[in-house]
């Protein structure tokens, strides 16, 4: 079959798509180049917000209505999240909830006529041949666990995702030596609350610390760590240049009092404390966050908190939402729900806040060189990449195309629309 991916939502579903992929095409399937081109659309949904619900409910439906001969498979967590009117969406074919996502190809296997042979693996679980995939870029996405048992009052994951699970270290050092093996030359590490790592006692520094030691990844970045959990042992692993100087650690709120309306464990003195601490062991640090606008209660004293906070913390890259009611939540039910035309300028404040703290992040860097993945060419003959520190850097027109895929520094010349205007030093 052509099989066409569509994925929305977190880094967590970007990894199980490139896994799923590989799995497909290791099956014998292919890749479709488009999604008219696709017999099969497998879409991984997302239900963290209203909007990710009805994007996932139109990009369900959208593939059929292209060709209506396709195949729709509905997976991730807005399968989960409402089942019933998953199943009932025009178009879709076949629902399979998070919990049964591993098996996504037996089960398309097993429920369409278009059956192809069993899956070969490796002693990893992995799929043979571990082929690179041309997503646009040259990093790889690797899921070390899933689920989370926090209860944070705003947040329906823990309903669609489960308990918090790890997978065996051995087994992630082994994808991420294919990864290598297959010319990747940098992995994200990624799951639902990847601090909360836990496989047979052994940790996140524990897992780090394998990876880092035990393959020759040439670039290695975290993603998503809890500011409540942070082990400060990782921090001796920052002397390996190949770890990126990048860490994300969810804020939501720079008021307290709105954090603990969240149920979130921890304040916005101790997360300053934390990212001070950060900030002074790694230098050049991107420290990038979610924030989150008008959650039920939010005074404008405690949003003018949040805002300040947000402004004093010079966030690489803040992560704005404005906050969504999502049925199941604590703070579905509590009161003073903050009313949409001031949640909408709210945000604009907010977000503004995010462009200057990100323009004033990129320009405290130029004139220096950084270490960048190559990841895509651009329509106008530009490359496109990302430094170890977050920052997206466009080279000159007409550079060498060789580069994607490959790791080089550059020497960080100006501000661009879109990032930073780079020189590879090759």
């Amino acid at each position: 079959m052509q099989v066409f991916f569509s994925n929305l939502g977190c880094k967590l579903n970007q990894a199980e798509v490139e896994r799923l992929s590989r799995q497909f095409l290791a099956a014998g399937h292919d890749l479709a180049p488009s999604l008219e081109a696709a017999d099969l659309h497998v879409v991984n949904s997302c239900t963290v917000t209203h909007g990710a619900a009805r994007d996932s409910r139109k990009t369900a439906r959208r593939g059929a209505r292209l060709n209506p001969r396709q195949k729709t498979v509905l997976t991730g967590c807005y399968a989960n999240s409402d089942p019933r009117e998953a199943a009932r969406l025009a178009g879709v074919d076949l629902v399979v909830p998070n919990q049964e996502k591993e098996r996504l190809l037996e089960l398309v296997h097993a429920a369409f006529p278009e059956t192809a042979p069993a899956l070969d693996t490796d002693e990893s679980g992995l799929p043979v041949p571990f082929v690179p995939l041309q997503f646009g870029h040259a990093r790889a996405m690797v899921k070390v666990e899933d689920g989370c048992n926090m209860k944070c009052s705003f947040c329906i994951i823990p309903a669609t995702r489960g308990r918090q699970r790890s997978r065996a270290l051995e087994e992630v050092v082994s994808e991420v030596r294919a990864l290598t093996a297959a010319g990747y030359p940098e992995v994200v590490i990624t799951g639902v609350q990847i601090s909360e790592y836990d496989h047979e006692g052994r940790r996140l520094y524990d897992l780090m610390r394998a990876l880092l030691e035990g393959t020759e990844i040439p670039r290695l970045r975290v993603t998503s760590i809890a500011p409540w959990k942070f082990d400060h042992r990782l921090l001796e692993l920052w002397q390996d240049p190949r770890l990126c100087r990048h860490i994300h650690m969810s804020l939501q709120s720079g008021s307290t009092a709105t954090l603990r309306r969240m149920r979130r464990p921890y304040g916005a003195d101790g997360f300053r404390s934390l990212a001070d601490s950060l900030y002074e062991a790694i230098p050049g640090l991107a420290l990038t966050t979610d924030v989150i606008v008008g959650f039920p209660g939010e005074s404008d004293e405690e949003f003018d908190e949040s805002l300040a906070f947000v402004e004093a913390m010079a966030f690489a890259r803040p992560h704005i939402f404005t906050y969504s009611r999502r049925p199941g939540t604590h703070a579905d039910s509590l009161p003073d729900q903050v009313p949409h035309p001031v949640k909408k300028e709210r945000m604009a404040r907010m977000l503004e806040a995010g462009r200057k703290g990100e323009h004033d992040f990129y320009e405290r860097h130029l004139g220096q060189a950084v270490e960048v993945v190559w990841e895509q060419q651009q329509g106008d003959g530009r490359l496109s990449g990302l430094s170890d520190n977050y920052i997206r850097v466009y080279s000159p027109p007409g550079s060498d195309p060789g580069l994607v895929s490959t790791i080089t520094a550059a020497r960080l010349d100006r501000l661009d629309r879109q990032g930073v205007a780079a020189t590879p030093l090759i």
